[in-house]
């Protein structure tokens, strides 16, 4: 897996040198965990939380009206929940690339709008478990350890302010896929603004 993370790297290097648009973009996921156990029941004792979002990536054109982006994430994937009245939450930072393809439309008064088949893969940077007044590594936890690969799509607006510079709002919506007897899956909508930047 750590030769497919390499490789990804280095493809997000190579595009930069022949993209058009740098994208810089803050926001906020509203991650929801989803536990499957055993049994194949779904608890729902796991509430969604809040969790920052940063990216920068690289944007280039297939043709007039298809885009591709590819580029660097960071997300907080958050949550919390009780179980018999005892209070737990969950602070999970993943970093790792994501890309995205799809078609793009300007229409009335200037407006760009998109919408992009997405997909992302991450690792764990840090993350830790508050429970009953102690905080546990999440680093050894192998559902959230390893790379995660999500699926989605991302929908955005986007406004031109001038020949270099734009501005932008979007919405994206992951999900994991893990498989197996008793699992965790993420599944984080995430809400940004962000800049693109011509540097050509």
């Amino acid at each position: 897996m750590r030769s497919i993370f390499t490789l990804l790297i280095a493809l997000f290097f190579i595009s930069s040198l022949q993209a058009q648009t740098w994208n810089f973009e803050s926001g906020n996921n509203i991650t929801r965990y989803v536990f499957t156990n055993s049994a194949g029941n779904n608890p729902d004792f796991l509430k969604s939380s809040s969790g920052l979002h940063l990216a920068l990536s690289r944007e280039n054109k297939l043709s007039k009206v298809f885009v591709y982006d590819l580029g660097l994430a960071y997300n907080q994937y958050n949550n919390v929940g009780d179980v018999q009245n005892i209070p737990f939450s969950y602070q999970a930072d993943f970093m790792g690339l994501t890309g995205g393809i799809g078609p793009s439309y300007t229409g009335l008064h200037g407006l760009t709008v998109s919408a992009k088949a997405s997909a992302a893969v991450q690792t764990l940077m840090n993350g830790t478990q508050f429970l009953q007044n102690r905080y546990l590594d999440l680093a050894d936890d192998d559902q959230f350890s390893g790379l995660k690969f999500s699926v989605g799509f991302t929908l955005s607006i986007t406004k031109k302010v001038n020949d270099q510079l734009s501005v932008y709002t979007s919405f994206q919506h992951l999900d994991t896929n893990t498989f197996g007897s008793s699992t965790l899956n993420f599944v984080p909508s995430t809400f940004s603004f962000g800049l693109k930047i011509a540097t050509k």
